[in-house]
C-alpha cells in the first residue's frame, strides 16, 4: 500500500465514523424534524445556530460525500454476492454453467440472462422492496417477460426476495403495458408479437399464462442475510 493509499484509506475511515456517529446518535427522521421546526421564523444568525447545534455541518456533508462515492457500487456488490452464495447451491450434478455470469450492473447482449447454465436460465432481483415500488414492480416483470421470450427450453427461474414480489407477479391486474413501460421498444415489440398484440394482459395473467414455467424462488430460503 502506497502512502497515498494509506492516507485515502485513513480519510474514508474517518468519514465512516463521522457519518456513523451522526446516524447512531440520531433517528434521523425525528432530527430533521426538529431542525425543520427549529428553522421556522429564523434569521441568518439563527440559522447558522440551528444548524450547527443539530449537527448539520460542513464536515457532515464532506463526511457522507466521500462515503457515498466510494459505496456507490454497494448494490451491484451485494447482487454478486447473492449469485456467488446461490450458485454452489442450486447447480445440480454435471450441470455447467455455460455463460459469464452477469454480476454486475449494465446491460451486454453476450449475457442475455443473469445466469445460464447447459440446463437453466436464471434472473436475480435482489432488491427488498419497501411499499412504493413501481420501478421494481417494472423491474421484475420485464425480467419475467424476458424469460418467457427464450426458446432454448432449459428451466427458468427467477430469484427475488420476500412475498412482495411474487405476490404482485400473480396477483397484480396492472396491464403489461404499464409493466413494460419503461423497457425498450425491442422488448415491447418482441412482447406484443409473441404474447398479446392486443396488450389486453394484466401481469397475473402473464404470469399465470405464458410465464407460467417460470419457478419463482425466494431468495431468502437460499441466503438468510437477505432477511435482514
Amino acid at each position: 500500500m502506497t502512502v497515498d493509499d494509506a492516507t485515502s484509506s485513513n480519510d474514508l475511515a474517518v468519514a465512516f465514523a463521522v457519518l456513523s456517529d451522526f446516524l447512531s446518535e440520531n433517528d434521523l427522521t425525528a432530527q430533521l424534524a426538529r431542525v425543520e421546526s427549529a428553522l421556522v421564523e429564523a434569521t441568518v444568525t439563527d440559522a447558522a445556530e440551528v444548524v450547527a447545534e443539530h449537527g448539520l455541518t460542513s464536515e457532515l456533508l464532506t463526511a457522507a460525500l466521500s462515503v457515498r462515492s466510494t459505496v456507490g457500487r454497494l448494490n451491484d456488490v451485494i447482487h454478486a454476492a447473492t449469485i456467488a452464495l446461490v450458485l454452489p447451491q442450486i447447480l445440480e450434478p454435471g450441470e455447467r454453467v455455460t455463460n459469464r455470469p452477469s454480476l454486475g450492473a449494465g446491460n451486454d447482449k453476450s449475457r442475455p440472462f443473469d445466469l445460464e447454465t447447459d440446463r437453466r436460465i436464471a434472473e436475480f432481483k435482489v432488491a427488498q422492496w419497501k411499499g412504493a415500488d413501481a420501478m421494481r414492480k417494472r423491474g421484475v416483470f420485464a425480467d419475467l417477460v424476458h424469460l418467457a421470450m427464450d426458446e432454448t427450453n432449459r428451466h427458468a427461474q427467477l430469484f427475488v426476495v420476500g412475498d412482495a414480489p411474487t405476490r404482485f407477479l400473480r396477483t397484480s391486474a396492472a396491464k403489461a403495458s404499464w409493466g413494460l413501460e419503461k423497457s425498450s421498444a425491442r422488448t415491447r415489440e418482441r412482447y406484443a408479437a409473441r404474447f398479446d398484440p392486443s396488450w389486453e394482459m394484466s401481469v397475473a395473467e402473464f404470469t399465470a399464462g405464458p410465464a407460467a414455467r417460470i419457478e419463482l424462488v425466494d431468495l431468502r430460503e437460499l441466503v438468510p442475510g437477505l432477511a435482514l
